[in-house]
């Protein structure tokens, strides 16, 4: 398993490697070529091409350094082509967008999406450069950069606080309501024509662009991104599902078990704020490996590669079934704790239906026997959430008893 490991890692340094080094020549180019359409001067040229090789430099150590640090939102990890194309495309953009009237420029979006593919530094940096590109290239004084640099900050900071329910309503209102207030205090009120209907136009017109691709482009996010296995687990998640019809028909005490860790499971990740869907999963299927004879973590492997499951419900199954693999993630600490509740109620039910059990005692036996092993030392849940967790443990009194 460590030798699977560390290919997927040594694939992705691989793949890392060649994306930025096609990413920074095509920079270049980029710049070369906007030098050329704007008959820019020898040294303007140089200029211009050094600056966005020097920026993309920056972009591309923001890129890695977020990712070895853990720095990323909405699952960018090993995302490379993804911000690559985004931002050569945003580049090219910034080529022609001189053609436009400034009050057009749609760069809020180029910000807003460079810093969801990424994190917020690293999108602050592309989107920067690619600004100073337009600005370059249109001959325009500070105040552009000014008012298109504050209302792409506030893009990207204001959808980078968002969770997994991604709902994108009031970041779009207060990023236009930014860029409104931007353009008003940067162009309009230093016309020096008088106040009309015309003036407005063109940064109305830039506003309902904006609103649309920021709708368009955040759905696209949303579909193959953030919710990207939403449908997935919908179905593995399914009491019904295949896979776990198979295991009601191998044993019907695996299956029962199943059903109330990943019932337990479920109501504590809801509770704690974490991936709900991946611990439901993980508490259906951590025993699936019987299929084949024995739980292995070969053998839950394969069937989790058979029937597709998310990489994150895969992680989780493998941290807890594999000896091997140090258990790190939050999701996976919670399966642990309801899969030995409902293993140690099921065990005292087996030797007597009738048993009063002091439900409250018995939890707090199994969490300070697992305080007392290792299994609990260098992951990601804390101890207030532990406490949580089986605060919620104890008060699912009266479910335990359906165990029976």
């Amino acid at each position: 398993m460590g030798k699977d490991y560390n290919s997927q890692k040594n694939t992705n340094v691989i793949r890392r490697i060649i994306v930025f080094m096609l990413l920074f020549p095509a920079s270049g180019l980029i710049a070369w070529l906007g030098s050329m359409l704007y008959r820019s001067q020898t040294e303007m040229m140089i200029r211009n091409i050094v600056m966005v090789l020097a920026g993309t430099g920056i972009v591309i150590f923001s890129f890695t350094f977020s990712e070895s640090s853990g720095f990323f939102i909405y699952r960018n990890e090993g995302r490379y082509g993804r911000f690559a194309l985004t931002y050569l495309v945003s580049l090219i953009a910034s080529v022609f967008l001189p053609y436009l009237p400034v009050t057009g420029w749609p760069f809020l979006v180029f910000f807003v999406m460079l810093g969801v593919f990424s994190n917020g530094m690293t999108g602050l940096a592309a989107g920067s450069l690619c600004l100073l590109l337009s600005v370059n290239f249109a001959g325009c004084d500070y105040a552009i950069f000014w008012l298109y640099f504050i209302s792409g900050m506030t893009g990207i900071l204001v959808f980078s606080t968002l969770d997994e329910e991604f709902k994108v309503g009031i970041p779009i209102v207060i990023s236009l309501m930014l860029l409104t207030l931007c353009l008003t205090a940067n162009v309009i009120l230093f016309s020096r024509d008088r106040l009309s209907i015309g003036q407005f136009m063109i940064p109305a017109i830039n506003l309902m662009v904006c609103c649309i691709l920021l709708l368009v482009c955040l759905k696209l996010v949303s579909s193959t991104v953030i919710h990207r296995y939403r449908d997935r687990y919908m179905e593995i998640n399914d009491p019904e599902c295949p896979l776990l019809v198979q295991l009601k028909e191998l044993s019907k005490e695996e299956y029962y078990h199943a059903i109330h860790t990943a019932y337990l499971g479920d109501k504590i990740a809801r509770n704690l704020g974490i991936d709900d869907a991946a611990v439901k999963a993980c508490g259906y299927y951590n025993r699936i490996g019987k299929l084949k004879g024995e739980n292995t973590w070969e053998n839950v492997s394969s069937i989790c590669d058979k029937y597709h499951f998310p990489p994150k419900a895969k992680q989780i199954l493998r941290e807890y079934v594999d000896p091997d693999t140090k258990m790190v993630s939050k999701e996976t600490v919670v399966v642990l704790f309801a899969d030995c509740i409902v293993s140690s109620i099921l065990y005292l039910f087996a030797k007597d239906p009738k048993a009063e059990l002091d439900y409250a005692q018995l939890i707090d036996t199994v969490f300070k026997k697992k305080f007392e092993t290792d299994e609990l030392w260098g992951n990601e849940i804390s101890l207030a959430q532990i406490h949580e967790m089986k605060k919620i443990f104890i008060q699912e009194k009266l479910y335990y008893d359906f165990l029976r």
